[in-house]
């Protein structure tokens, strides 16, 4: 098994976590605004800095809407989001919270050969292998996504783990995270739909007639660690049958005179 290694919140994830459980004592009916920075660090215990982090992240996910000189509001429509697409969370929990059961099929992990494309991507020496992982998440026993994760045998603790790789079902993310204590703190996504009739290896895992005309989001991109280094480039076939996403968006409309 990967050396596991305690996950330990951050002082602002700590605190966004201790809002969040306060948010969800308030009766919204009557009062949306949260206490001032100063009694928040209080009650939960870390700086003003911390808390005004935590707000700040807060309010780019649109749980929160900071109104200068009038303090920090729930955004109360925010609350019903079960599935939002930033942040994004790992697919098992995208399931549940969409009200399916999830389960895995753990598709192929193979050597593959070197891409140019995607090597100079997550920054590959051309003398490290690359590896592609496959893995189909189901809803209540139904095509939910199919992953296609890229990356280097070395993030993996080498060729030699391939097996042990292949009898992991939780994410890729978490593999990586257990062997070497990277975490995955961004990606970069390019959006796109497509037919799963039209997916490379889909075929591996449905039957005929599910390939036939399943309109698909198509998400791909590089992952990248908090200090900006690519580990992982993935193609993400989603089917929003049954995942659909939301967000709240902030407006920069410029308005004429």
């Amino acid at each position: 098994m990967p050396n596991r290694k305690q996950s330990i919140l951050t002082l602002s994830d700590h605190a966004k976590f201790e809002i969040r459980k306060y948010i969800s004592t308030m009766n919204l009916s009557n009062n949306n605004k949260l206490p001032r920075e100063e009694l928040l660090a209080e009650m939960i215990g870390v700086s003003r800095i911390t808390i005004r982090q935590a707000l700040n992240d807060l309010a780019a996910e649109g749980i929160v809407f900071r109104r200068q000189g009038k303090g920090t509001f729930v955004n109360v429509a925010s609350l019903n989001i079960k599935v939002r697409f930033s942040p994004c969370m790992e697919f098992t929990q995208l399931i549940r919270n969409s009200g399916y059961k999830p389960s895995v099929i753990l598709g192929d992990i193979k050597k593959v050969t070197y891409d140019p494309a995607i090597c100079e991507l997550l920054q590959m020496e051309k003398d490290e292998t690359l590896i592609l992982a496959e893995k189909m998440f189901l809803a209540d026993g139904q095509f939910c996504v199919f992953c296609q994760d890229y990356l280097s045998a070395t993030q993996l603790g080498g060729t030699d783990a391939l097996l042990e790789f292949s009898q992991y079902d939780a994410s890729s993310f978490q593999y990586m995270y257990h062997v070497s204590g990277k975490k995955c703190e961004w990606d970069k996504v390019e959006i796109d739909t497509i037919l799963s009739s039209d997916v490379k290896g889909l075929s591996n895992y449905l039957k005929e007639q599910e390939l036939e005309s399943t309109p698909l989001l198509y998400l791909k991109g590089v992952n990248y660690t908090s200090d900006d280094t690519p580990i992982l480039y993935a193609n993400e076939y989603i089917n929003t049958k049954i995942i659909k996403f939301n967000m709240i968006r902030k407006k920069h409309i410029a308005y004429l005179p």
